[in-house]
């Protein structure tokens, strides 16, 4: 009865082990953020919703899955280390109180269980600092224009409690996923007016969902709804309704092609300047 641990170790037992899925928490997330940089395109072909899309898909991915995708792109000497840390993580979300709730009747029993599990969250921990700092995923964060003063911003705006409008959650990123892969009817393209001028194009589904220009086809917008004052494109209108795929094969950034009614072709192509496109009808002769 002695060697019974007291309330303040166990205490320190529960604590601990929220320390340790909290660290693979934060590897997963590391994970994830790496998968989606070192996927986006160059920042002069990216946009806004798009990356919000990335980042969506990648989150949507367990720890296991995300390790997967990055197991040929890390290196190499990294794969058994992560590997681990999959296991040791999926041990402790399903294995670990069943398989270690006899030793917590015993103080030293206790204190053992807490080293073990400090052991884990240093090695999430050190494992997550690693993909961090990989000179490789560096200088992708350069390419695309995030610098260090952009993180800590973010951070301080979290921290103050400045919301961001959500990602995507798991089931609507699947969504998403199946229908830019389906044929889809495209009933409008609209023109709204934005700020300075600027003309953009929307597209509507029958469905009535909108989307916006991406560079590997149509890509979310932050446009939930047509707003007043839209005008349809009038070059457009003739060759709508169509049946499109939303995302034609491509291999390269903002070179595709939708095939509108009576075979005429509404092309993308990158513009001659730097994060700009530009498009056109090609119309059978």
């Amino acid at each position: 009865m002695d060697n019974q641990p007291d309330d303040e170790l166990i205490h320190d037992l529960y604590a601990t082990f929220g320390l340790a899925y909290y660290q693979s928490e934060c590897l997963h997330r590391g994970l994830c953020i790496a998968l989606t940089y070192l996927g986006l395109p160059p920042s002069d072909f990216l946009t806004g919703p798009r990356a919000e899309e990335l980042l969506a898909q990648s989150f949507s991915l367990t720890l296991g899955e995300v390790a997967e995708k990055l197991d040929s792109i890390l290196p190499a000497e990294w794969n058994t280390e992560i590997r681990e840390a999959v296991e040791r993580r999926n041990f402790l979300a399903h294995h670990f109180w069943f398989d270690r709730a006899h030793l917590m009747h015993n103080r030293d029993n206790v204190r053992r269980l807490i080293a073990e599990l400090n052991a884990y969250a240093d090695k999430f921990d050190k494992l997550d600092a690693q993909i961090s700092e990989w000179p490789k995923l560096k200088e992708k964060q350069k390419q695309l224009g995030i610098t260090d003063e952009t993180l800590e911003d973010n951070l301080m705006k979290i921290l103050a409690g400045e919301d961001e409008e959500p990602l995507p959650d798991k089931q609507t990123v699947r969504e998403l996923e199946r229908k830019l892969r389906k044929q889809q009817r495209l009933i409008r393209v609209w023109e709204p007016a934005l700020e300075g001028g600027r003309r953009s194009l929307i597209f509507e589904l029958a469905d009535g969902t909108l989307w916006q220009l991406s560079d590997i086809g149509l890509g979310r917008t932050r446009f939930a709804e047509v707003g007043p004052g839209w005008k349809e494109h009038q070059k457009i209108k003739p060759y709508l309704p169509a049946d499109i795929v939303p995302r034609p094969r491509s291999t390269t950034p903002w070179d595709y092609e939708f095939t509108l009614a009576n075979g005429v072709a509404f092309w993308v192509k990158p513009g001659r300047r730097k994060r700009t496109f530009t498009w056109g009808l090609r119309i059978p002769s």
